[in-house]
């Protein structure tokens, strides 16, 4: 891995939290954490942080967008880095409780039928809409709203109707529920 130049760093950590991190990567201080369809993702030793390499170039665009501005983009797992290719490097998530997670299922395989039923290509915004949000908690239910608002507000192609909606790329941060895989 080539070595990543600090400008890409993001203001949100300071120079010398920077410099330290980019030496871990650097002297590949990271290990293997999981693999998904698109890339793998490395823990970043003694950090609370993950590192993706993606093969995805909708999954790049998204992180280009939403890297510094987990305010605005609070649906999705903080980005603090990207070097605007095929790695970004991300917070790292917890799973979520087995109740969250059970709601985000069952919404899940309502989607899929819903899906099925159309015949053509939908995305879970318009099942969200005509069907999925009448049984909803409000916790699911703002957390879905909000990620179809962010989706929207990126303006990437059809990022609404590829975007990897289903239960494993969902989890908790700091109490909110977040997409780590799109």
């Amino acid at each position: 891995m080539n070595l990543i130049k600090l400008r890409h760093i993001i203001k949100e950590i300071s120079e010398q939290e920077a410099d330290r991190l980019l030496s871990k990567i650097k002297n590949k201080e990271f290990e293997f954490f999981n693999r998904g369809d698109n890339g793998k993702v490395y823990s970043i030793n003694g950090e609370d942080l993950l590192m993706k390499i993606t093969n995805e170039p909708d999954e790049v665009a998204v992180a280009n967008v939403i890297v510094g501005q987990m305010e605005r983009y609070n649906a999705f797992i903080p980005v603090i880095y990207t070097d605007n290719k095929k790695m970004y490097i991300m917070k790292k998530a917890d799973k979520l409780s087995k109740n969250t997670l059970n709601k985000i299922t069952l919404f899940y395989e309502g989607y899929k039928d819903y899906a099925r039923q159309q015949g053509i290509e939908t995305s879970i915004f318009d099942y969200l809409n005509n069907d999925g949000a009448r049984d909803l908690d409000s916790k699911l239910a703002n957390f879905l709203r909000a990620l179809e608002q962010q989706v929207k507000d990126m303006g990437i192609g059809d990022l609404e109707l590829s975007l990897d909606f289903k239960p494993d790329n969902i989890m908790d941060w700091n109490g909110n529920i977040v997409m780590v895989d799109w």
